[in-house]
């Protein structure tokens, strides 16, 4: 029987499914207000561990207020099953959008990792650890903002884990080494997590890649994988340093924390945007790329801004050039060449005298 109404809200239409259940966009009667809403699969609401996880999920975004993080309304039980009401967002998530048009601009990908990596210094503060960061789980509205979306798998540090030992959760592509040979998912997993996400979104490709899921592990724990800048060219050298100390094999090594990978790509994005607010690029992006409709995108930013979005976007990619070594000029080298010899006859002239 299809769902028509949840508490107050009434159901549109559906907008998508995934391993745990089905997700609708609804409208919140009395404020009229767009949400969507995430339907425990029923086939999965007799398994404890399963409803536990996703009463979880919803107690995990109520603690949460911030704007890179999708907002919860409500945990709802019907009917022997389980409703999470959160923020509807009005756009694609980043694997639709690399999708429609293949590597992201260098500057919109400096702005994704700033947002995503605020987002989660903010979250591991509150001891929450998300585990599955990927461009799938990041949305970007029609406003030009991102959210970062799916606490499904998210681990609290302050409660039980409810993951089996030996049971590996999450995305195989974005987990780290020290998680695939069965340790703890924490920060910095997340931190690597984020990293993969961008060196994806510049590359159209993720840094390690195999035809099988033991392929695919084989190469992470090697930490071997192609330079950032081999495959993207136009990415400024600070941006792929940035995204490659994520990547680094031992958790150590990588950045201390997500607040300081942060601030070192806002630093990215403030000299890649040249004056372009971030949100305004981002509405240029999706429109370029076909989700928004240039009258709609007018209707957000200024047409001043969305031009010079579309002009970045296509712009011809641009190589950095390393620095050549300084040329003397022909005749500052005949002087000194003049010079020379003339010193040489004096000293003969001398010596003879």
């Amino acid at each position: 029987m299809a769902i028509r109404k949840v508490g107050t809200c009434r159901i549109v239409r559906e907008l998508g499914r995934g391993g745990m259940g089905v997700v609708f966009e609804a409208v919140q009667e009395g404020l009229e207000r767009r949400v969507a809403v995430k339907a425990l699969d029923d086939k999965l609401s007799d398994t404890p561990e399963v409803v536990e996880r996703f009463r979880r999920e919803g107690r995990a975004y109520a603690q949460l207020r911030h704007q890179a993080v999708v907002t919860v309304h409500d945990l709802i039980e019907k009917d022997d099953s389980l409703y999470l009401v959160t923020e509807f967002v009005d756009g694609p998530d980043l694997a639709r959008v690399l999708k429609q048009g293949g590597a992201l601009p260098p500057d919109c990908v400096a702005v994704v990792g700033a947002r995503m990596a605020e987002a989660l210094d903010y979250i591991h503060f509150h001891k929450l650890f998300h585990r599955d960061v990927k461009p799938s789980n990041i949305m970007v509205s029609n406003d030009g903002d991102l959210k970062l979306v799916d606490f499904g798998i998210a681990k609290d540090q302050t409660a039980d884990d409810l993951t089996r030992e030996g049971v590996v959760v999450g995305s195989p592509a974005y987990m780290p080494p020290e998680v695939l040979y069965g340790g703890e998912s924490d920060a910095k997993a997340d931190i690597w997590a984020l990293g993969v996400t961008l060196y994806e979104l510049a590359a159209a490709r993720r840094p390690f890649q195999g035809p099988t899921t033991e392929a695919l592990i084989k190469a992470v724990r090697s930490g071997a994988y192609p330079r950032l800048r081999s495959l993207a060219p136009g990415v400024p050298r600070r941006l792929a340093r940035a995204v490659e100390r994520c990547l680094r094999k031992r958790p150590g090594d990588r950045w201390p924390d997500a607040g300081r990978l942060a601030a070192e790509l806002e630093r990215c994005s403030v000299q890649a945007l040249r004056g372009l607010h971030p949100r305004a690029r981002l509405v240029g992006l999706l429109t370029h790329r076909g989700f928004l409709q240039e009258e709609e995108a007018l209707t957000r930013i200024d047409s001043k801004s969305l031009l010079a979005s579309l002009v970045i976007d296509e712009a011809p990619v641009v190589v950095e050039q390393a620095p050549r070594p300084r040329r003397w000029p022909w005749a500052v080298l005949l002087l000194l060449a003049i010079g020379g010899g003339a010193l040489l006859w004096w000293g003969r002239l001398r010596g003879a005298w």
